[in-house]
């Protein structure tokens, strides 16, 4: 028993060890990308929070898609384009991340236990932690000049 903790933990190890070496490098030739909400799409970036990342990329077509990158796990989704009053997010094992326009201000985060949580909006991307004993069960986008529009999010597990 002992014995295969310890081989378990070692792969654990080499797995992490792996995922940041990845990320690391993947981040260091994205880090001259910028911009915001429909600019998004133009090139492929990571935007890093924390230990965790969001990858963007475009396709020549206009398709948007996006990763969410944490310990836990990854998720990823696409969606024909984003326009500057859009989401679109997709939601891993422990947090939930995407894409937000030129025009979206905040994005909300709606949990379990009425949990809330603010999600980090940087350069057309946003990103939360989700903590443990919570689930996601909505997101709310906030625009310019305080309009906010609700999402419901369906139970995957």
């Amino acid at each position: 028993m002992h014995r295969t903790k310890g081989r378990v933990l070692t792969f654990l190890a080499i797995a992490a060890a792996a995922a940041a070496a990845y990320l690391a490098v993947h981040s260091g030739l994205n880090a001259g990308a910028t911009g915001g909400g429909a600019k998004t799409a133009a090139r492929p970036h990571t935007t890093m929070f924390g230990p965790s990342s969001v990858l963007v990329t475009g396709h020549p077509s206009g398709v948007v898609c996006y990763r969410v990158i944490e310990p836990n796990g990854s998720s990823h989704a696409c969606r024909p384009a984003v326009k500057p009053t859009e989401i679109g997010y997709t939601v891993s094992p422990r947090a939930i991340g995407g894409v937000a326009g030129s025009k979206v201000t905040a994005v909300i985060v709606k949990l379990t236990r009425r949990g809330t949580k603010w999600a980090t909006l940087r350069d057309g991307v946003f990103y939360a932690d989700v903590p443990i004993p919570y689930r996601v069960r909505a997101v709310i986008k906030v625009l310019r000049g305080g309009t906010r529009e609700r999402f419901n999010v369906t139970a995957t597990r």
